[in-house]
């Protein structure tokens, strides 16, 4: 069955059928023009007409036939072309051709065609007639173009343009996938150069504060010219091996606000830290270069010459345990006792050996107490002699801006080291070392003795060494020594240890007390000072006698 189906005809075949039609009812008429179909409609008949007969499309029954294709070669218009028909139309095409064409014929033929007065009036009505045939051919040819092609698999418009929307849509989605992938990529790759370099800055900063060789302790020395900026000395220690980077050394003084460099010679090693360094700088070098340090000898505040002896077998400045300098604790002694070194730094140092007491006076050591406590560097051409001489000179150094003082009280120097290096061991902070030396001037004044434990231990040698509190709580007061400070009035023979600066200027500056006692706490070592004897047996009951017992 054919719904509402036309097949498309041929131009030429058009034209001959409308060309027939109009022989027939205007033979007259030579030429046709064909008006915009959508400009024609229908004309109304009047109510004396004979109603409008609607002309319905036959419906014929065909068999299933592929549709003809025809060729529509550019010509003229009014022209006529000649028909030509596929060869692989079926026959049925002639049966509907002359279907349709009777169709048209039968009503034409019962169309009311009024008498011909004019030329014009049988050209409007054939004009009617043709537009409505060509109404009819247009609404044919517009069904056929909506009719899907029976030849071709291919789809329809609608339908490949949803195709291409929906491939646009997915080529949008893919085209946003796409991007926030790389969007996410270049976010991941930033955070890890961010990270990265983060991380190498922090270790390049850690690592370049860091000592070269914390176990390289070979000194250098290093000249830094007038008007060097940190900059500079940062690239000079580089170097020079001192330090690991330059510019790392020159941020980290800066960021630690160190400043006032000033120029000179260093003996500088790669085990210093940057801070060492930069302290250093700050305390300025020498004019001339000085034979670089090979280590360090550390000697406490309070020591023995005993002990001094052997802590000058000690390098304290190496990191390594036990490391050892190239000094004998014998020869430390023997150097110390020997008459000739003596007189030779007695020569050096008039003002500081001006009271030093002679060898037959009763006392251990004659230059015992005058080697100052501190710490010591020395060189590849240090020797025993030099280094005991850097204390000694250390020692005048710390003294010489006290020696008038010490003169206008009617004190000898040798006297002020005895009571000094007595002080350094029975207090432990500033106010009791003027308060412990106040009492000692107290009981001189008095004409009492001074009854230090501490001289009757160095007289056995017991002082430096370790001992109970028995041992020491129970002296032997009654010892036949000229340290017997029970038995001896005055300061004694001379120092028991070397005092510190702290001890010296106590002495020198007592503080004014009314006490004649004291006793130190054996478990806590505060002392405890007292005006009358009662008070002080109390005080050692309490402080000594009963932590001891218990």
């Amino acid at each position: 069955m054919v719904d509402k189906e036309t097949t498309e005809f041929s131009r030429g075949s058009f034209k001959e059928k409308i060309l027939r039609q109009l022989e027939e009812n205007a033979a007259k008429q030579a030429e046709t023009k064909f008006p915009d179909p959508e400009d024609f409609e229908r004309p109304s008949r009047s109510d004396s007409e004979e109603p409008e007969r609607k002309i319905e499309p036959r419906k014929v029954d065909l068999e299933p036939f592929k549709l003809p294709v025809f060729d529509f070669p550019a010509a003229d218009e009014n022209e006529e072309e000649p028909f030509v028909e596929n060869e692989n139309l079926p026959e049925e095409g002639d049966s509907l051709r002359q279907n349709l064409d009777g169709v048209v014929s039968e009503e034409i033929q019962n169309q009311d065609i009024p008498p011909q007065f004019s030329r014009s009036e049988p050209k409007v009505q054939d004009e009617k007639i043709e537009q409505e045939q060509f109404s009819e051919k247009k609404e044919s040819e517009k069904m056929v173009k909506h009719q899907p092609s029976r030849r071709t698999n291919s789809p329809s418009k609608k339908t490949s343009s949803s195709k291409k929307n929906k491939n646009k849509n997915k080529n949008k989605k893919k085209k946003k996938v796409t991007a926030g992938k790389i969007i996410a990529v270049i976010v991941v790759l930033l955070v890890l150069v961010v990270g990265g370099t983060g991380w190498y800055g922090y270790n390049f900063v850690k690592s370049g504060i860091q000592p070269l060789d914390s176990k390289n302790a070979t000194a250098k020395s290093i000249n830094i010219p007038a008007g060097s900026s940190s900059k500079q000395i940062g690239e000079i220690l580089q170097r020079q091996s001192i330090i690991k980077n330059g510019m790392v050394f020159q941020y980290y003084t800066k960021f630690k606000n160190y400043s006032e460099f000033k120029s000179g010679y260093y003996n500088l090693a790669p085990n210093m830290s940057l801070s060492t360094i930069a302290s250093k700088l700050e305390e300025g070098g020498t004019e001339k270069p000085v034979a670089p340090t090979l280590g360090k000898i550390l000697v406490p505040e309070g020591y023995t010459l005993t002990q001094i002896a052997k802590a000058v077998t000690v390098n304290s400045g190496s990191n390594e345990k036990n490391a050892k300098t190239p000094f004998s604790e014998a020869d430390f002694m023997k150097t110390v006792q020997d008459p000739t070194f003596i007189a030779k730094m007695v020569k050096a140092y008039p003002k500081l050996f001006a009271s030093l007491p002679t060898k037959d006076s009763g006392i251990k050591y004659q230059l015992e107490g005058y080697l100052f406590p501190a710490t010591y560097d020395y060189t590849k051409s240090s020797t025993v002699e030099s280094v005991i001489e850097n204390m000694i000179q250390a020692a005048n150094t710390q003294l010489t801006p006290y020696y008038d003082t010490i003169a206008q009280k009617n004190l000898t120097v040798n006297e002020v080291l005895s009571l000094a290096a007595l002080v350094e061991k029975e207090a432990n902070n500033d106010d009791d070392r003027r308060n412990v030396a106040g009492t000692f001037y107290n009981r001189m004044n008095a004409g009492m003795t001074l009854g230090s434990n501490l001289s009757i231990l160095y007289a056995e040698g017991k002082l430096g060494e370790k001992t109970s509190l028995s041992e020491d709580a129970n002296i032997d007061t009654n010892l036949d020594s000229p340290y017997n400070l029970y038995t001896n009035t005055g300061f004694g023979p001379g120092p028991v240890d070397s005092p510190s600066l702290s001890s010296i200027k106590a002495v020198l500056d007592p503080a004014q007390n009314d006490y004649f006692y004291f006793v130190a706490d054996v478990t806590t070592g505060k002392v405890y000072f007292a005006k009358t004897l009662a008070e002080q047996n109390a005080n050692v009951q309490k402080y000594v006698n009963d932590k001891i017992s218990s």
